[in-house]
């Protein structure tokens, strides 16, 4: 047997052994991924339920959304109602001050007396 033999058998056993290295690892490889399958087909079925519910409290939020919208424009026209009526009743304030354009000159001339009449009564007990 030349060298060239020897060389030729020991690439041919590291070839076979080479090979059979590489079909366990291709068969632990499978099984991860097989495995891995299954742990996401796992994570599907379980989170399958809870988008059915989020879904379902999605709609609830949403009705309650347009409920609470409701509401709002309720009291928002109430609120608009209450303005116009203090509008009003200002309005009319504004309208008793037009009619008695005399009435700050008539109080100004009756403190102006009652003064005058605490001064002379406070000068006579002196």
């Amino acid at each position: 047997m030349t060298v060239i033999d020897i060389f030729l058998i020991i690439l041919i056993l590291s070839a076979s052994t080479l090979s059979v290295f590489a079909i366990v690892y291709l068969k632990k490889f499978s099984e991860h991924v097989e495995a891995m399958r299954k742990d996401l087909n796992k994570l599907v079925e379980r989170t399958t339920p809870v988008l059915e519910n989020l879904e379902s409290v999605t709609r609830r939020a949403s009705r309650v959304a347009g409920e609470v919208e409701n509401y709002w424009d309720e009291i928002d026209s109430s609120i608009k109602k209450i303005r116009e009526r203090i509008s009003g009743l200002t309005s009319l304030k504004k309208n008793a001050d037009v009619e008695y354009p005399a009435k700050d000159l008539i109080k100004n001339i009756k403190a102006l007396s009652k003064g005058v009449s605490a001064f002379w009564t406070a000068f006579k007990l002196r």
